[in-house]
């Protein structure tokens, strides 16, 4: 995994290794709200991915964000 650069803009895109080499690139954004703050992770359908592995995809992101907001509110 590698991450943008630091930058105080709240971009905190990611590159991801899989093992058959391919990188998938994951924009993800923190913004302030008030008190708190908002992220924003976008997933990318991959080339060749079906509907079952894009869901797939999308319900590991979502378990990760709700483990950080766990974490973040602790």
């Amino acid at each position: 995994m590698r991450f943008a650069p630091g930058n105080d803009l709240g971009v905190l895109d990611h590159d991801v290794s899989l093992p058959d080499g391919t990188v998938v690139h994951n924009p993800f954004r923190v913004m302030p709200n008030g008190d708190g703050s908002e992220v924003v992770f976008t997933v990318f359908r991959r080339d060749g991915a079906d509907a079952a592995a894009f869901d797939a995809d999308a319900a590991a992101v979502e378990a990760d964000l709700t483990r950080l907001r766990d974490i973040l509110q602790r």
